[in-house]
């Protein structure tokens, strides 16, 4: 049993670990290892006002010689064991978690707020005015995984970040399909705007068409052999 490919990463992830925390900002990712599990383990975490959070642990497997962490599936209420073979996709599934991260905390405490200011709302009779979720967002039962994406665009003004978060829903009275769309932006008085587009059973081959068209086009016309 070799430890050898673990150090070669770790040596491969502090050197990239400031390119990987240049999406997230203020956000500073801390990098730890534990050497002393059977599995030896990469521990990932930012710091908040109450401590330490983690939010990706990735572990070693030297018998087997293969790097492997574990995805909570939210729909079908179970976790995936997922296995890295580069560096790329473990960078990847970093970010991604961090992002995960974020959203949830985020949500989280939009959640205390709504909560404190539906407290604070009582009738004349000081019976509590009780707190409500979004009633069209209730109405949806969500088939997808969520899928977050960063994207930093340069203007005339400066470099915008987008965080985007998209998922796919079904109308449980229509039928209808619903595609959830959630965008921040840094740096602006309104940074957040949500979409929710509405289409029929009949259109979504219509609509795979278009987006199949847009990334033929996007990605160019083939090249012929010669």
């Amino acid at each position: 049993m070799s430890l050898e490919w673990y150090f070669r990463m770790e040596k491969d992830l502090r050197n990239q670990l400031p390119a990987l925390t240049e999406p997230f900002g203020d956000e500073e990712i801390l990098f730890d290892t534990n050497t002393t599990e059977h599995h030896p383990s990469f521990l990932f975490s930012v710091e908040t006002e109450d401590g330490l959070e983690n939010f990706c642990v990735i572990n070693y497997d030297p018998v087997n010689q293969e790097f492997y962490s574990f995805h909570y599936h939210e729909d079908a209420d179970l976790e995936a064991k997922v296995l890295f073979h580069d560096m790329e996709e473990m960078v990847q599934f970093i970010q991604d978690s961090l992002y995960e991260h974020l959203w949830d905390r985020d949500d989280d405490e939009q959640e205390d707020e709504d909560f404190d200011g539906a407290a604070d709302r009582e009738d004349a009779n000081g019976e509590f005015a009780g707190f409500e979720g979004d009633p069209e967002e209730e109405a949806i039962e969500w088939i997808s995984n969520d899928k977050h994406l960063h994207i930093e665009e340069r203007s005339a003004d400066g470099r915008e970040k987008y965080a985007i978060h998209l998922k796919m829903g079904i109308d449980k009275e229509t039928g209808d399909g619903v595609l959830y769309r959630n965008t921040y932006i840094e740096d602006e008085d309104e940074p957040e705007e949500k979409l929710l587009f509405y289409f029929k059973e009949e259109e979504a081959e219509y609509l795979r068409d278009l987006f199949s068209d847009y990334l033929s086009h996007m990605e160019g016309p083939e090249e012929q052999p010669r």
